[in-house]
């Protein structure tokens, strides 16, 4: 049986600057941020899921979908993905239809 997995990062992707420019979202640096304002799931790293997936932009351009979940449990229950989305807010995919 899968365990029930808890979204930390909804779906973000790359998007064109106002120059034009492909500016895509770095997984890594926000999941160290993410993981610098809950230093309780440090010790769980190894739930954490980055799902990374490729899309098309209204521009004719690839570029990559990622999320991150993590396995649900006490250390996570009621958390709202909201209350960092300061760290990703620009690479919100807009379809968030997971």
């Amino acid at each position: 049986m899968k365990p029930k997995r808890i979204t930390i990062i909804p779906s973000i992707h790359g998007k064109i600057t106002r120059d034009g420019k492909m500016s895509e979202p770095d997984i890594y640096w926000i999941m160290e941020k993410w993981l610098d304002r809950h230093p309780e799931i440090k010790k769980r790293t190894q739930d954490i899921r980055v799902a990374r997936g490729t899309m098309t932009l209204p521009q004719g351009i690839k570029t990559d979908l990622i999320n991150a979940t993590i396995v649900a449990g006490e250390d996570i229950e009621g958390y709202d993905p909201a209350q960092d989305q300061d760290l990703y807010a620009y690479f919100i995919a807009e379809d968030q239809g997971d």
